[in-house]
């Protein structure tokens, strides 16, 4: 069912992305504008410096990177054909040499990252972090020079925000945990870096002059890039969901995003994030609030929100709205798995042959698109599971095990490893995978502890194996074969109370199936125990006629 946690764990791939996407998508929007007035013809070169680079009046009407002249006179610029890019070697020499402030930085390494070229996008902006750590006398002329402007500071903030939510998405798709932790630690020192600033800022005060209009806006301006920081240093915190503290890490998120929020409403990565926790805490109502409000400010938003708003319908039983967000998310981004895997599950569950082919056709999609997607893998387990293809389970449950570092999938993982091995009757492996996945499972997920219970009775070890049928039993008190197993277990034992409870089991076995002879069996003897005056002949009889 889409009720399972693993589904909730999808939100962590949501918001890891989605601060990154705000950021990049004012550019996307400006360059779309631009591209619609690409019928004005641009001015003539007056001077040519390389086949992709010319000199050239400012015009922002085709796709070119500006870079301003230092020593000219008359707006004249540099520009990079954006469907040519220089190498980033070249690109930043020339931002050094002619004194280009950070903003300009910025906007240049995003360009490189729309343009696909993250490694790029990176040593650009690693380069402005390198040169500013340094020491005020190794600081480097361009440097020097940006540093005495007004937006300098707040210019750098973006910088390293940017840079930080680059490294939180990238935290986020490492499976080395080595690896995984140094892009962590790096984000902790960007977001210091941040923390750095916005102190240096507030001890500076208000801009000068504050009557003046110029000045209100600047000081507008820095309080929204201080804002964007906590935004950013609040997805930090959700980043690992297997973190042990969890629950404090969500409410220190929380407070952050609430404070942002307080101060404007309409900030989209705030809204996200809001959507986010409420979704974790099982508010589903009020997630769906948020995303609705997302979209209220920004109908333009990504996939990614019609995806998190069709999980919500879905968690409040709304069937209908939650296919028709699924499929919206889907005709947005026709590479989205979450929509794919949703949209699968929901025709499986439908348990005719017609759906579960359309789901299984579904879920081969994904997998084509991203084979390493924990779910998808998962899920393909189960599917070739019931087609006895024990084989292909084991290597595609395997697969998301070492695909992910959540402790749910995990669980999944290996139950689906379990159950194979124990119908190939490889007991001794099944018992290894039912018990690792009783040690990642969530509380609701017995499936693993119904398996282990078995293994444990094959082992002899009743004692073991009554724990994981209680287990069972907690979240399915009237589950018919797990009272009968416990009855079972509990009628051989010397313990008068169990079984006292192996004698209430076998009765509510045999009152929801009076045809189970086994059932009535077992009861007649358990009650010949208690019966010493003959009454326990009375199932004896209800068995015979």
């Amino acid at each position: 069912m889409l009720s399972n946690k693993k589904l909730d764990i999808f939100f962590s791939v949501l918001i890891l992305h989605f601060l990154f996407f705000t950021k990049a998508s004012e550019q996307k929007i400006t360059q779309k504008e631009d591209n619609l007035q690409q019928s004005v013809p641009p001015r003539r070169p007056t001077a040519t410096a390389t086949a992709t680079v010319t000199v050239t009046t400012m015009n922002r009407r085709y796709r070119v990177i500006e870079i301003p002249l230092k020593a000219s006179t008359e707006e004249e610029v540099i520009e990079l054909s954006i469907d040519n890019l220089p190498d980033v070697a070249e690109l930043v020499d020339l931002l050094r040499n002619e004194l280009s402030p950070l903003s300009l930085w910025l906007h240049a390494a995003l360009t490189y990252y729309r343009e696909g070229k993250e490694e790029e996008f990176r040593d650009i902006l690693e380069t402005v972090r390198a040169d500013t750590e340094k020491s005020h006398l190794q600081l480097t002329p361009w440097i020097l020079e940006m540093s005495t402007m007004p937006d300098y500071k707040q210019d750098l903030l973006r910088i390293l925000d940017t840079l930080a939510a680059y490294y939180v998405a990238q935290a986020n798709k490492e499976r080395n945990r080595e690896r995984k932790k140094e892009l962590q630690n790096k984000v902790a020192v960007l977001y210091t870096a941040g923390d750095k600033l916005t102190t240096e800022s507030h001890a500076e005060g208000p801009s000068s002059s504050s009557n003046s209009s110029s000045s209100k806006n600047k000081d507008a301006q820095d309080n929204r890039h201080e804002l964007n920081h906590l935004v950013g240093r609040a997805f930090f915190l959700l980043v690992d969901l297997n973190q042990n503290n969890f629950a404090n890490a969500l409410d220190q998120a929380d407070q952050q995003f609430t404070f942002v929020f307080n101060n404007n409403n309409a900030n989209i990565p705030t809204l996200v994030g809001k959507a986010c926790i409420s979704f974790n805490k099982k508010d589903y109502k009020g997630a769906l609030t948020y995303y609705r409000r997302c979209l209220r400010n920004n109908p333009q938003c990504p996939a990614n929100i019609r995806l998190g708003m069709g999980h919500c319908f879905y968690k409040l039983n709304q069937l209908e709205k939650a296919r028709l967000a699924f499929e919206r998310a889907l005709k947005l981004d026709h590479k989205c798995v979450g929509a794919m895997v949703a949209l699968a599950i929901m025709e499986l569950n439908k348990k005719n042959p017609e759906a579960i082919q359309n789901g299984v056709q579904m879920l081969s999609r994904a997998y084509n698109i991203d084979k390493t997607h924990p779910m998808v893998l998962n899920h393909l387990a189960d599917h070739f599971f019931f087609k006895r293809d024990y084989q292909r389970v084991h290597q595609l449950a395997l697969h998301a095990f070492q695909n992910t570092e959540n402790e749910f999938m995990r669980a999944e993982s290996s139950y689906q490893l379990g159950r194979a091995y124990h119908i190939q009757e490889n007991y001794n492996q099944a018992f290894q995978y039912y018990y690792q996945s009783t040690q990642f499972a969530a509380p609701s997920f017995v499936l693993p502890f119904y398996g282990l219970g078995q293994m444990y009775i094959f082992r002899g070890d009743l004692e073991n194996a009554a724990v994981c049928f209680d287990r069972v039993l907690k979240f399915y008190p009237n589950n018919y074969e797990t009272m009968k197993i416990l009855g079972s277990i509990y009628a051989q034992s010397a313990d008068p109370v169990k079984r006292g409870m192996a004698r209430d089991y076998l009765k509510k076995v045999t009152e929801a199936h009076p045809d189970d002879v086994e059932a009535w069996i077992e009861l007649a003897q358990i009650l010949e125990q208690f019966d010493l005056q003959g009454k326990h002949n009375l199932p004896y009889r209800q068995l015979l006629f």
